[in-house]
């Protein structure tokens, strides 16, 4: 049984949505084209969509919908970027199913007929397909039925951003929607709307012999492809295979001197395919055949996309003098697995657009690729802030690996340690008052005396992970803290806190 999605982008424009992750809540972003000798809207962001902003729409019109404490980001609208990144989408899709076609200017199909076995059933397929696109920053609506123009009618007009169509329910599904839902020219539209037909079951409700002497064929082959009277065809997307050097001896050999002489070759040839088709590599794969016996792989993941055949050959041979060579190699294949664009870039001439800066992200890249290789993935990592007033809580580790999140945290505006301690130091202190400035403190089995002290700072529980704990086996919730900067006798300012409900002090990190 054939099961079918087609999904529909309606704010979808490379431009708008790499602007709409760093735009601020209250930006509304108009992409702008030329039409007539007047300037209209050909794409807009959500924010501008829920004012009432509609494409075609003149600018002047658009932005005298906006409220006032909007700011506008007018853009350029570039379609052929647009048609690009729908390609590169459906590409990424394909790990769904094999069969993925973009629908331009803002839809894509996928065929998932017997995919839904795979992935654990067609709604949980349809799941992870809208997980991943809100994670990409795209808006979308979806529509699963058995025909590609079912599907493609109620992703549009449907009343639902979701709608699944069981088999044989299409035409009650496509009844209510207009006539435009069969994807039919817009004059043909208009002539069904001169003679009061608005919906799709009032074209069905008419002798097709008359339909098509008024209105032509086409229109019975549109409602022939929804019903699934007429197969429908895909033509799916075919990513770029990817690029592969290699190198076959006559027979095998166990020397290292001539495995690492071809490796080099191989490589050279490869880093020049890279350099013809601006590209950098990001995930290497090393095959080694073996002879009578299956071929080993090696992958290498970089941290940044590179070409550097110096930078790249040293990660090579440090996984190559690991190889076991007692049976021998007769053969080495690289392939780059994944790829990112990588462009020439003036480094030495200011006037033609030279930047220092290239060369020092290059190095840094190179430099955590060799600590990777030497240490491992999992021991080289980044902080990364994370929105929580709790000190302990403000920073987590993430591999190195990982990409950054777009979204950036807020971090409080609080004067913080330089270090904080990862378990917090018993302490004693003597103060006039509870809340009053501390004279003295006990901590690490000495007494200092205090030459200043800020007033405290109160810093409570996340109340909304513990709230929604109702087991009476739950751990209660941790005690309130009041947090005090403190200037010890040396001149070394500390940061101390009180849990209020026990009394017992803390020192929870230094000024360096």
């Amino acid at each position: 049984m054939r099961r079918v999605l087609s999904l529909w982008f309606p704010t979808f424009a490379t431009d708008l949505i790499k602007r709409r992750r760093s735009a601020s809540p209250a930006e509304a972003i108009l992409l702008t084209a030329k039409s007539a000798g007047r300037e209209i809207v050909a794409r807009r962001c959500e924010l501008a969509s829920r004012a009432g902003v509609r494409e075609n729409m003149d600018l002047s019109h658009a932005r005298s919908l906006l409220p006032s404490q909007f700011s506008v980001h007018l853009e350029p609208h570039r379609p052929d970027r647009d048609e690009r990144a729908l390609h590169a989408l459906a590409c990424r899709l394909l790990r769904f199913s094999p069969l993925v076609a973009p629908d331009p200017p803002d839809g894509i199909l996928i065929d998932l007929t017997g995919t839904e076995l795979v992935h654990g059933g067609e709604t949980r397929v349809i799941r992870s397909v809208v997980r991943g696109l809100r994670k990409l920053g795209v808006r979308v609506r979806l529509a699963s039925a058995s025909t590609f123009a079912c599907a493609w009618a109620l992703a549009r007009f449907g009343k639902s951003s979701f709608s699944l169509v069981a088999p044989g329910e299409e035409k009650q599904s496509l009844a209510p929607l207009p006539v435009g839902a069969l994807k039919i020219p817009a004059e043909l539209d208009a002539a069904f709307r001169e003679i009061g037909i608005e919906r799709i079951e009032h074209v069905l409700a008419l002798p097709r012999s008359s339909i098509a002497s008024r209105f032509g064929l086409e229109i019975l082959t549109r409602i022939d492809k929804a019903l699934g009277a007429v197969p429908e065809r895909l033509d799916p997307v075919c990513p770029p295979p990817p690029l592969v050097a290699s190198m076959l001896f006559e027979g095998p050999t166990d020397h290292p001197e001539s495995i690492h002489a071809a490796g080099t070759l191989i490589l050279e040839d490869l880093c020049n395919q890279l350099t013809t088709r601006e590209l950098g590599v990001r995930r290497l794969e090393i095959e080694l055949r073996r002879p009578e016996s299956a071929p080993e792989f090696i992958t290498i993941t970089l941290s940044r996309p590179s070409r550097k055949l110096k930078h790249i050959w040293s990660l090579v041979r440090s996984k190559l003098e690991r190889v076991d060579l007692s049976t021998g190699i007769e053969g080495i294949i690289l392939s780059a697995k994944r790829t990112a664009r990588l462009r020439p870039q003036q480094i030495h001439n200011p006037a033609l657009g030279g930047n220092v800066e290239h060369v020092a992200h290059a190095a840094w890249g190179e430099l955590v690729d060799t600590l990777i290789d030497r240490l491992g993935p999992s021991s080289v990592t980044r902080l990364e802030p994370v929105e929580s007033h709790l000190p302990e809580h403000t920073w987590r580790e993430r591999s190195i690996l990982e990409e950054v999140s777009r979204t950036p945290a807020f971090v409080t505006t609080s004067d913080r340690p330089t270090r904080l301690f990862a378990k917090p130091e018993p302490a004693e202190a003597m103060a006039l008052v509870p809340d009053g400035p501390v004279l003295s403190l006990r901590w690490r089995q000495k007494q200092w005396k205090i030459l200043a002290s800020t007033n405290p700072e109160r810093l409570g529980a996340e109340w909304w992970r513990w709230s929604c704990v109702q087991s009476p086996t739950a751990a209660p919730a941790p005690p309130d803290r009041d947090y005090f900067a403190l200037q010890l006798e040396t001149g070394l300012w500390i940061w101390a806190c009180r849990q209020n409900q026990t009394g017992r002090w803390f020192v929870h990190g230094e000024w360096s």
